[in-house]
């Protein structure tokens, strides 16, 4: 059957776009926020793609870094199979699947349209829903069955089930939602040492190493919001995903995870005020760029203290830049702008969506400084990672 027939005659359902359009593994705050912003020529990038086993300044590694393997409690697991730097790029998967928002309704004729091989691929994988998710699209399913059995034509319980895969293991992005298969098979941690994104300017999924990883140690990426509180990361986890983590920041009679607790309240309080000051335009009500500036560094600095150096760092490092811009000392926001674009590149390569504009915005830093604009010394605190 053509998609592209079948979303033309669209069966208009509040309740299903409600229950479709959080379909996505990345519920982190630096990957909305990526995802979120307006994409370019995102099919512009092939010629600067990085393969597996990559850096960002290196060439392609002809080694598979990684193998997928039982972990003992928590089902298949993604180890290094070697020691493995920081920043270097692990995987950069293609999609074994890949669904336009304007055709969410029609992912089972996707997947029909999958070789079998990669339809047994796609059902492999970790798929939940919750209870009373599922019973809210059992519904909605019965009454499409009912308007076009034709068109939804496969059993309920197959459609729920492609629906619970692609819900568990999607990336957003620029128009939709991608699976890709090995990067599904990554664990969570609150703590993770490698950071997952879907690069539209290469059309890939791809994961970096955050900090060096040794030989045999397991993968670990992030699949929450970080700034939540203990209890609330892991009822999230529980419902979406059908466990909870074990990591040591949710580990709350260990002296990290008293410590990483406060930490992450205390992160929570910070990333609120900071948020609601961008939305004030008026500067008599807005508070001091001074008293958001050491909001900011000490947003970046519980980070590193609490061991996040995935893209949240360098979103931090980067709202410390843009403060300084504001408060005219072009010479600390470049420092902290640079910081921010090695984390970035670590943690998703020169090739990512928004590392252009974080070269243009270095670019404006470094014309202002060219121009004498430069107030302040350098006073920053030293990065950890």
């Amino acid at each position: 059957m053509d998609v592209k027939k079948a979303a033309d005659s669209t069966i208009d359902d509040t309740e299903l776009s409600k229950n479709l359009e959080d379909l996505t593994v990345d519920d982190s705050h630096e990957t909305k926020a990526a995802n979120g912003k307006k994409r370019k020529n995102h099919r512009g990038g092939q010629k600067k793609r990085q393969k597996d086993g990559q850096t960002s300044s290196q060439g392609a590694a002809p080694v598979k870094l990684y193998e997928v393997r039982e972990t003992g409690s928590k089902g298949l697991g993604v180890f290094a199979k070697c020691a493995i730097p920081r920043g270097t790029r692990i995987m950069c998967e293609p999609a074994l699947l890949y669904i336009e928002t304007a055709y969410m309704q029609f992912m089972h004729i996707l997947f029909y349209k999958l070789s079998p091989a990669d339809q047994a691929k796609f059902l492999s994988l970790h798929g939940i829903f919750p209870k009373a998710q599922k019973t809210i699209m059992e519904k909605v399913l019965r009454t499409f069955k009912a308007e076009d059995p034709m068109l939804f034509a496969p059993p309920i319980e197959d459609h729920l089930r492609i629906m619970a895969v692609v819900k568990s293991n999607s990336c957003r992005t620029h128009n939709g939602v991608a699976i890709p298969y090995d990067l599904g098979r990554i664990n969570h941690s609150c703590l993770p040492n490698v950071h997952h994104v879907w690069n539209n300017m290469i059309e890939r999924a791809t994961v970096h190493a955050v900090q060096d990883i040794a030989a045999g140690q397991e993968l670990l990426t992030t699949y929450i919001e970080f700034c939540q509180p203990r209890a609330q990361r892991q009822s999230y986890l529980l419902q979406r995903w059908g466990f909870r983590c074990g990591c040591q920041a949710c580990k709350p009679s260990s002296t990290f995870g008293k410590a990483s607790e406060k930490r992450r309240k205390r992160l929570s309080d910070i990333r609120k005020f900071l948020e609601s000051r961008k939305h004030i335009t008026s500067m008599k009500a807005r508070t001091s760029d001074e008293t958001a500036l050491a909001a900011a560094i000490e947003f970046a600095e519980l980070l590193q203290e609490e061991g996040i150096h995935n893209m949240e760092l360098a979103t931090a490092y980067e709202d410390v830049a843009n403060i300084n811009l504001n408060l005219g000392n072009p010479k600390v926001a470049g420092e902290w702008q640079g910081r921010a674009m090695e984390v970035a590149a670590a943690c998703a390569g020169t090739d990512y969506d928004t590392y252009s504009e974080s070269e243009a915005t270095m670019a404006k830093i470094q014309q202002l400084m060219s121009q004498g604009q430069a107030r302040k010394p350098s006073d920053l605190p030293p990065v950890d990672g």
